[in-house]
C-alpha cells in the first residue's frame, strides 16, 4: 500500500505558532532529563525496531510495558486526516485490541479556519462527545459536503450527535475549546509536526509513514521489544527475600 500523501500547510496561513517550532524544540531539549548512559542505551535498544519513523524525544513518555500508546494530532479539513481515522486507525485497533492505546488531539493546523472544527471537537469531548463529534466532522466535510467552518454548519453536526445546537453555539460564541487547542498547538509543536496527521508512539517516536503496513511494523516492533525488555528486567522480590522466577 502506498504511503499516505499527507497535509500541509497552506503557504498563505499566518499560523504564528511555525515561528515559535524553534523555541518550542529548545525549550523541549531544556525541560528533558539529562542525557545519561541509561537513555543512550534505551535508545540503541528501540533504533532496532523496524518501521519509518523518527525519535522525537530523549525517552519515551507515558509509556506502560504491556501496551503502546499512539498519539494522533488532527485536522479535520484535512483529508488524510480523514482517512486515517476512518480507515487505519479502526484496523489497527481490531489487530491489536487493549495493546494499543489511541489518542486523539485536534491540531488546526492546514488553514486558520481549521481552529472552527477544532473547537467543536474539543466542546464535544468536555461534554463526553469527542468520539462521535469526531466521526460526524469528517463525514460532514468528506461525504455530506458540509461548510464545517461555519456556525450554521457546526450547529447541524452538534444536532446529529444530539448536542443541543443552541448549547452548542453558547459554548463556541464563547471561548470554549480554546484552551484545549492551544493545549494541542503547544504539544504538537514540541514534536516538530511539520504535516498532518502527525502520529507519535510512545512519546517518542513519530511515524514519517503512515501507511497501515508501517504503522504496523512500528506497533509489532514496539509490543516485541517492551516484551524482551520486561524479560530481562530484574524481577519484584516478595516477601522474605524470595525473587519471582
Amino acid at each position: 500500500m502506498a504511503p499516505i500523501a499527507l497535509c500541509q500547510r497552506r503557504s498563505y496561513d499566518p499560523e504564528p505558532h511555525m515561528a515559535l517550532r524553534p523555541l518550542f524544540f529548545l525549550l523541549s531539549l531544556l525541560l528533558a532529563p539529562p542525557w545519561s548512559l541509561a537513555a543512550e542505551e534505551l535508545m540503541d535498544q528501540y533504533m532496532s525496531v523496524p518501521g519509518s519513523y523518527t525519535f522525537v524525544r530523549r525517552a519515551p513518555e507515558g509509556a506502560t510495558a504491556d501496551r503502546v500508546r499512539m498519539t494522533i494530532f488532527e485536522d479535520f479539513m484535512c483529508p488524510a486526516c480523514y482517512h486515517t481515522a476512518t480507515d487505519v486507525i479502526p484496523s489497527l485497533k481490531e489487530k491489536y485490541g487493549d495493546r494499543l492505546e489511541v489518542r486523539f488531539f485536534a491540531y488546526p493546523f492546514i488553514h486558520p479556519q481549521s481552529r472552527m472544527p477544532a473547537r467543536a471537537y474539543a466542546i464535544a469531548q468536555e461534554m463526553g462527545l469527542g468520539e462521535q463529534m469526531q466521526q460526524a466532522l469528517f463525514r460532514a466535510r468528506f461525504e455530506e459536503e458540509l461548510d464545517t467552518t461555519s456556525r450554521e454548519g457546526l450547529a447541524k453536526v452538534a444536532d446529529s450527535i444530539g448536542l443541543a445546537p443552541e448549547l452548542f453555539l453558547s459554548r463556541l460564541d464563547g471561548d470554549g475549546g480554546n484552551a484545549e487547542v492551544e493545549r494541542s498547538l503547544t504539544q504538537g509543536n514540541s514534536y516538530l509536526l511539520d504535516a498532518v496527521p502527525g502520529l507519535i508512539f510512545d512519546g517518542w517516536i513519530k511515524a514519517t509513514d503512515l501507511s497501515q503496513e508501517n504503522l504496523e511494523k512500528i506497533i509489532a516492533g514496539l509490543l516485541d521489544k517492551k516484551r524482551h525488555l520486561d524479560e530481562k528486567a530484574p524481577k519484584t522480590a516478595h516477601k522474605g527475600g524470595k525473587s519471582t522466577p
